[in-house]
Formats: C-alpha cells, structure tokens, sequence
C-alpha cells in the first residue's frame, strides 16, 4: 500500500509505530487499564510472529488528543492473485471502544482494501484482568479463520455477474443508507461502468466491490475503515452470509 492512500483527518494525524511511543497513557484505575498504543502494536506484532505472520507495512492513524487509533497491517500471509492478508485494527483509551481487528486484503489492483463485516473484539476489554498476550493470541486464531472465509466470499462475488441495473441499484444503496459519502458517487460510478483498469472490466460484484473501495481512499482511515467493513458486509463478507440486492 502507498502511503499517499492513507489519508489524515482534521480531527486526526497519520503517525508512526515510533512516535506512538510518545503518545500519553491515561492513569488507569482498579477496574480499568488503558493499554499504551505502542505497547498494543508491539504485542500484536509479537504475537503475529510467533504464527509465523511478518507486518510487511503498516499504516496507523492517532485521534490528536491521543486517544483512539486506527491501523491497517499488510501482512505477508495468505497471498494470492488478487492481493495479501491486511489486518484493520482500531483501540482506544478514552473508554470508548474495546481492542478491535478485523481481517481484510490488500487489493494489489490500485492498492485498495477489502475488509469482513464481522469484527473480531478481544473478550475483555480495557480491564484489570486483561492479559493482553493471551487475548491478542486468541483474536489472531480468530483473523485467520476470518481471513480464510474471505478468500472464499471473494471467490463468490468474482463469480456473480451483475446486470447494469443490480450495480445500479446495490451502488445506490450503499450512498443510500451513508455507508459512504455521497460525493464519492461520481467517481465509484466511473469506475465501474466506465472502467480504466482490465480488472475492473467483468460485470461482477467483485468489480463493483472494488470500484467502492478504489474512491473509498478519499477518506480518512478513521472512517475508511468502517466504511469498507460496512460496504464488506452488504455484500456478502462476513457470517451472516446474505447479500442485499441478491
């Protein structure tokens, strides 16, 4: 992925592993352990390890008071023709949210991202009970068994044409319901039904997924992300496994 993609937003900066050292950790309390971003990072790239899974890039996004962080990890694991294992991962410690990642794939077509509906939430969350380690290593066993489900509903949406009015009607939906802003509608729309790149060229949801995802870079990581794990699940990635507009 270029960095070029992943983009800031007023209300946050695009930093480093390094320069998350420097980021201030809430005091925690009897209940409560706010877990240091950098000390999530190197966690979980530890335990990637210990399953034999390098980080080949990382990208990470900082909410400017510090407390949230988003993540995309491109990861040398599970590649095939159409891209390499990602993992998106979001945390907090403003209370906000509980440690979160989610398997997704580095689409080697114009470096865009596919991203599961389902996100995988450590059990406990920022507590005093938490052992990071141990939990870090269950949600890894979890990203790949996600990560191996992806790879046969992406095989699903190569194989399902769409008529011109389905793309229609399912890219319509997807601004409909505010999965993503509508600005981005022109774009998408030249992308599918106007196509500039081969592999964007078979009349597929696997096509349109892409043509999503391709504007869906105009966004910032904090709500890029989402966006895709949305846009993901309206079509078919993720455990409830029903398509709209199918």
């Amino acid at each position: 992925m270029n960095h070029d993609t992943l983009i800031s937003h007023v209300d946050t900066d695009l930093v480093t592993r390094e320069q998350l050292r420097a980021i201030e950790t809430p005091r925690g309390t009897d209940t409560w352990k706010p877990i240091p971003h950098f000390e999530f990072v190197e966690s979980l790239d530890r335990v990637l390890h210990a399953f034999q899974i390098t980080i080949r890039e990382e990208h990470f996004a900082l909410r400017r008071d510090g407390s949230v962080l988003f993540g995309v990890l491109e990861l040398a694991y599970g590649e095939s023709q159409d891209g390499t294992a990602a993992l998106g991962l979001r945390t907090a410690n403003d209370k906000s949210m509980s440690i979160q990642i989610c398997a997704g794939l580095a689409v080697f077509v114009c470096d865009n991202l596919a991203f599961r509906g389902d996100l995988i939430a450590l059990r406990r969350k920022h507590t005093s009970g938490l052992k990071l380690r141990e939990e870090l290593a269950t949600a890894v066993l979890r990203f790949q068994e996600h990560f191996g489900r992806l790879v046969a509903e992406i095989a699903t949406l190569k194989a399902r044409e769409l008529r011109d009015m389905e793309a229609k009607a399912m890219m319509h939906d997807v601004f409909a319901k505010g999965l993503m802003p509508v600005r981005l509608l022109p774009g998408a729309s030249e992308a599918y039904f106007e196509p500039k790149l081969a592999e964007f060229e078979p009349r597929t949801m696997w096509s349109l997924h892409n043509s999503l995802t391709a504007v869906a870079k105009e966004m910032p990581m904090s709500t890029r992300l989402p966006a895709i794990q949305s846009v993901g699940k309206m079509f078919g990635m993720s455990s409830e496994g029903e398509r709209e507009g199918t």
